[in-house]
């Protein structure tokens, strides 16, 4: 038996409250009655409109976004609102570099592809509803090792909103094209005490789609209290509920394959996607999706004189995720058969099944942080000493369907689970579906296996202001120690065959340190030079039991550079930063063919992380507040992602690009922001996103390799590895009126267009991207009306 996952987390929990009663009960300093702001929080004030001018993510603690020798994007809640941007999902494509943020958890940065993501700093593995989330930190690069295990492109870290203790409650109501209804409450103020404050938010949306079938409805549930003590310390506790359910999911568009009429495969090509067919929904009403998330969450945090601030945090949490018949998409369209009768047709799953994903876990976290100057004041500094602890458990059995007559009619001849297509690739007839429920019965298991995985770290970092603060330097070391403690009851592992009764055990420690070094130079106020070398490493916590069994496992690893120039123009009006970086990925799984035994001309395929890939680029971000009224922005980035290595097996592959990355994308906005005059309090957004062409498929996709003496060759293709989706260019605007009532009252009318010229377009994982959505939305907000 594994053993319980909760405990640890929960007795951090337990201590860190006993830790905090302890300070609510010490002695007051002197300014008993000055409350400060904690360096592990931003400044408000320091927002201005979407730009934000302090991160949290980049360091661990407040920290100007100018003074860091990389790059970090933040955007705010007033871009999500202004833009109606209902869920923070791929749609997100204003971030140069960013693609393919998941619900899920998973992201693309920089030519790099996470499985995880970060809230309020601690690893979560997605499920966040939009409207509790005050801005989206993206760090850049390995950088993001700060935190330990992270993606080599970076990470992406949702920031909560926080209590306030201006009292304010309000309603808002939005709705629109396809079928979109969502409704929210908010208030915030103090609670009992002007040292005590909360905030709460309350929202459901529900929507459709042009497509059968599909309805998706999500309910999000948040609420944190801060209390200030009178020794100057801050602890907030937070809680969180997430659920979304998806009725009858979308498919993607399936690939087509030419077959040239010939009954010979030598020269069948893979020539594009049946977009057409996307429009229609493969799964039918018997057919779920559905993922949820419960968290809790505490900090501490406290100024230790003048020198020395801490921060204890924890988290519990427990996630979820159901699917049901999402295995039984869109099959590859073949045209020009030979045997006319088999072209225009796709052949949908034959066996659905019932899938189920259970996650717990929690982490710890103390930063302690000093703040001092050395050299009679000529050199600042500040010294972060981090100590982290992650626990995850992951069980996750997968079952086929039980229901024996409903399987048996659909994989029948005849039962229209092959599709018959027109020309244009929609279907000729009205489609059949699976009928069966998920409670229908279940059938044999095809996953069962039980992971956990304990990660303890910790990390120095310092920082150094040098003549008179026009040199700032960093430097600093990670060290991770991950255990894993993992059960396999069906797959063989090192060709040992598990049995339910009879699971084979796996346990694997992995150590890992990972420095970092940068530099910031002051060229003058206003123009500053950077530079960063930095390491990282990542561990797949959805790894499968046999790959970290495997005598060849390795965590993947990272090194990369960053440098470019960070500048304001226009009394600091005009920000900007022109960044490039070099970023090499080791240990990639890949396969090797090797000569078994050596000189008998026997190869056999084997499974290592010896694989390497390497992603190039630049960036580029703006930001100018060009009067009170008007402002604008942009961001913008390109990669090059490359296989260098790919396993002897597949040589052919390097050289390659790597899939699901976009060599290009980025956004620009412009605000207005009516001051005076009859314009007064109407306020209007225009933005455009951009995706380029994207590479959609594996870089070994539709080749056959054989080994042809000792050296593996590819005997024929379909070229399916050069299959793209095409680039999309979009448009979205919105305009806003606010109208106060009276001293308390505020209402507020909203109109959003979204994809103004009603592009179509497939998305990277081949879905149907929305057509033109026109939305409504109305807040009613009242201000310190519990006050009178």
């Amino acid at each position: 038996m594994l053993p319980n996952t909760r405990l640890p987390a929960f007795a951090a929990c337990l201590a860190l409250g006993v830790a905090t009663a302890v300070a609510q009960n010490a002695t007051p300093s002197s300014a008993d009655e000055t409350v400060t702001l904690s360096p592990f929080e931003v400044k408000a004030e320091q927002n201005r409109g979407y730009v934000a001018a302090e991160t949290l993510t980049g360091t661990r603690v407040a920290t100007q976004i100018k003074d860091l020798p990389y790059t970090v994007n933040v955007m705010t809640s007033e871009f999500f609102e202004d833009f109606a941007m209902f869920q923070l999902d791929d749609s997100l494509t204003q971030v140069g570099g960013l693609t393919g943020l998941d619900v899920g958890g998973g992201f693309n940065l920089r030519g790099f592809a996470s499985s995880s993501q970060l809230r309020d700093g601690f690893y979560r593995q997605g499920r966040y509803g939009q409207t509790n989330i005050d801005r989206v930190e993206v760090i850049k690069g390995p950088n993001a090792g700060i935190y330990g295990r992270t993606s080599p492109g970076g990470m992406v870290n949702m920031i909560s909103k926080a209590p306030q203790k201006s009292e304010t409650q309000k309603l808002t109501v939005r709705g629109g094209s396809f079928d979109t209804l969502q409704g929210t409450i908010e208030a915030t103020g103090t609670f009992r005490s002007p040292r005590t404050y909360y905030i709460a938010v309350l929202s459901q949306l529900n929507r459709g789609s042009d497509v059968d079938y599909f309805h998706m409805r999500e309910n999000q549930a948040y609420a944190a209290i801060k209390h200030d003590f009178l020794n100057g310390g801050h602890l907030l506790v937070s809680g969180e509920h997430f659920i979304q359910y998806r009725h009858s999911p979308l498919g993607a568009a399936p690939m087509i394959l030419d077959q040239k009429g010939t009954s010979s495969n030598v020269d069948d090509e893979a020539v594009g996607y049946a977009k057409n067919l996307a429009h229609y929904n493969p799964f039918g009403p018997a057919s779920e999706a559905s993922r949820s998330a419960d968290t809790l969450r505490a900090a501490y945090d406290r100024q230790l004189g003048s020198i020395f601030s801490f921060r204890a945090g924890a988290q519990l949490f427990s996630a979820r995720l159901k699917n049901y018949n999402q295995n039984t998409g869109w099959g590859t369209v073949a045209v020009n058969t030979f045997n006319p009768a088999s072209s225009f047709t796709s052949t949908r799953g034959a066996t659905p099944n019932r899938g189920l994903i259970n996650e717990d876990g929690g982490g710890v976290q103390v930063d302690l942080v000093a703040r001092y100057h050395l050299a009679k004041r000529r050199i600042a500094n500040k010294t972060l000493v981090t100590v982290d602890f992650n626990d995850y458990y992951r069980y996750d059995p997968t079952r086929s369907t039980g229901a024996v007559a409903p399987l048996a009619a659909w994989q029948a001849a005849g039962s229209g689970r092959i599709v018959a297509l027109n020309p244009d690739f929609t279907p000729i007839s009205p489609l059949v579906y699976y009928t069966a429920r998920p409670e229908d019965g279940l059938g044999t298991l095809t996953r069962y296996t039980r992971r956990r995985t304990i990660v303890a770290g910790g990390q120095f970092r310092q920082e150094s202001r040098w003549f008179q603060e026009r040199l700032l330097t960093y430097f600093g070391a990670r060290f991770d120690k991950v255990h894993f403690t993992e059960l396999e009851y069906l797959s063989a592992v090192n060709g040992v065959t598990p049995t339910l009764d009879a699971p084979i055990p796996v346990k694997r420690d992995v150590n890992m340190t990972k420095p970092n070094v940068g530099a910031l130079f002051k060229v003058r106020e206003n123009l500053r030079v950077y530079a960063n070398y930095s390491e990282s490493y990542f561990i797949n916590q959805s790894d499968n039991p046999a790959d970290i069994a495997s005598p060849y496992y390795k965590s993947e690893t990272a090194k990369g550079w960053d440098y470019g120039v960070k500048g304001a123009l226009f009394n600091d009006r005009l920000n900007y930063t022109i960044g490039l970086y070099n970023i090499r990925r080791f240990g990639v799984r890949v396969t090797d063919s090797v000569e078994t035994p050596v000189g008998s001309g026997n190869f056999v395929d084997v499974v290592r992380s010896d694989g390497d890939q390497e992603c190039t680029g630049w960036e580029a971000d703006v930001n100018w507040v060009i009067t009170p009224a008007w402002s604008t922005g942009l961001s913008f980035g390109h990669v090059r992602a490359r296989y260098n290595d790919f396993g002897t097996r597949n040589p052919q592959a390097v050289g390659r690009k790597v899939q699901g990355i976009s060599p290009e994308n980025g956004g620009a906005w412009v605000k207005y922001s009516g001051r005076e005059g009859w314009l007064k309090n109407v306020s209007a957004n225009l933005g455009v996103t951009y995706v380029a062409e994207t590479p959609s498929e594996s870089p070994t996709a539709g080749d056959t390799v054989a080994i042809v003496a000792g050296v593996p060759t590819v005997t024929r293709s379909t070229y399916q590895w050069r299959l793209t989706v095409p680039s999309v260019t979009l448009w979205n605007a919105g305009v806003a009126y606010r109208w106060k009532q009276s001293a308390h009252a505020t209402h507020s009318f909203r109109l959003n267009v979204n994809n103004v010229f009603d592009r179509e377009y497939l998305k990277v994982n081949k879905n149907l991207g929305d057509p033109r959505g026109i939305y409504f939305s109305y807040t009613l907000t009242f201000s310190n009306l519990l006050r009178h």
